[in-house]
Parts: structure tokens; sequence; C-alpha cells
């Protein structure tokens, strides 16, 4: 009789949501772990992606208006991109060949902070790598906003940053679905997202973009600047602690 009591209150849905829930808070640790695990920065990953382009000094609007109906018509299917920005965008794109058939959209949306960012579109997380489409969003001014915008930003800069965000991208369709959940878990350790980034930069470098991300982060300085006098910039070395390469240490990382 005890054993029958036992197992009919078991039985009561009430005490096996409680039984459940705490297997569930139990084993999330290791859920967590686990997912993180497959988003762990992996270094052969980023190499295996190195496509070296000719580094350019300075990027003009002559190159860009020159090579727009060629870039176009290689780089531009798939690819949804702002008015009046194609030809940085498609110029970027050229030193990522193996995004050449890849669905991205660029998109300028209003916002008060963040200045740009990179993710898959949440339909498309869990389908092969090939099948997968991305979001490259560009903040843009709006009342209140009192960080830099990609727009106001020269051409150079520009360029720079985007081979950042298509470097991202590099490393996305190189991840499983679980290996990209695990990523967006993973921000929430700093020193994840730094070495992460870290590593980005430098892909965008041996890219052939060193020089034009030089540009964003001296575009960055000159904004934040006058809003902080005690600003100073980065040192040439990086630190543990260092998410974004210095424009000194991307000139040594570059060997420009």
């Amino acid at each position: 009789w005890h054993t029958q009591c036992t197992l009919n209150d078991l039985c009561k849905p009430n005490r096996m949501k409680r039984i459940f829930k705490k297997i569930g808070f139990c084993l999330l640790p290791f859920l967590l772990i686990a997912i993180i695990s497959f988003a762990a920065v992996n270094d052969d990953v980023f190499n295996d992606s190195l496509i070296a382009g000719k580094p350019i000094p300075v990027i003009t609007d002559s190159m860009l208006n020159a090579s727009y109906n060629m870039l176009a018509k290689q780089f531009g299917e798939n690819k949804i991109m702002p008015a009046g920005y194609e030809k940085q965008v498609l110029f970027a794109l050229s030193y990522f060949p193996e995004l050449a058939h890849t669905s991205i959209t660029f998109k300028i949306v209003k916002s008060t902070g963040g200045i740009i960012s990179t993710r898959p579109f949440i339909g498309s997380l869990l389908r092969s790598s090939s099948k997968r489409s991305y979001l490259v969003v560009i903040n843009d001014s709006t009342e209140g906003r009192s960080m830099p915008t990609w727009l106001n930003c020269g051409i150079n800069g520009q360029i720079g940053i985007l081979g950042h965000e298509l470097s991202h991208i590099i490393y996305f369709s190189k991840q499983t679905g679980l290996g990209l959940l695990g990523l967006g878990v993973a921000h929430i350790s700093r020193s994840y997202m730094d070495r992460f980034e870290n590593k980005t930069d430098s892909v965008d470098i041996e890219r052939g973009l060193g020089y034009q991300l030089i540009a964003w982060n001296q575009y960055l300085q000159k904004y934040f600047r006058p809003m902080n006098p005690d600003f100073t910039p980065q040192p040439d070395k990086p630190d543990a602690h260092e998410r974004y390469m210095s424009i000194g240490f991307i000139g040594l990382r570059g060997k420009i």
C-alpha cells in the first residue's frame, strides 16, 4: 500500500512538474557549458578562412566608381544594400569572395546606441551554413544618440569596419547551429568576447583591410576625444582585456 501511494503521488501533475523543474535546474549548468564549448574561439576556423587581398592605403571615390559594375555582378547576388552605400559594401565584399552568393541584408536603423553589428537571421539559425542568411545592422542618428555613426565616417573607415563584420560572417558560416547558439550564450563572458573580437580584427587585417581598419579607429578616436578630455589611445601592444586592436597594433600586425 505504501509503495502504491508513493507512485500515485509521483504521478500527480503538480508533483511531476516540480520534479522536472528540479532536474532542469540541475542540468542547466551542464547544458550551458556544452553549448559554449561548441562556440569556443577556434583559431583554426579563423586561419582556414584567410584569403589575403591586396592592401590599398587609401581607397578613393574614383576606385569605387570604376569597380562598381564589375563588383555588382560578382557580389551583388543575394545582397540587400542601403541606397547610396552599395559601392562601399561591394568593395568590402570583394575581400571576401566566399561570400559572393551568401544572403546578406545590410540595414540602416535609427538607434540611440550601438554602431554596427552582425548576426544570422533567427529563422536560418539551424539551417545548413550554405542556406543561412545574415543581417548587418548599421545604427544611424536619432534623437538622444551620443554614439558615432557609420554613415558619418569616410569611405575607408566604412569599408574597414564592414570588413570586420564580414569576418564575423565567415566565422558564423563555419559553425553549426548549436555552435551559433553557444556564441550567443558566450556573450556574457567578457574574456571570451575580448578574444573573439580581437581575432575578428586579425582576419580583417589579413584579408587586406588593415589600412581601412586604422581609418575606422582614427574616426572613433576623433569622435570620442572631445567627449572625454582624459581619453588616451590604446597602447600598441594588446593586453589581456583588449577587445579591439589598437591603431598601433593593427599597423604592426598588418606590417603597414
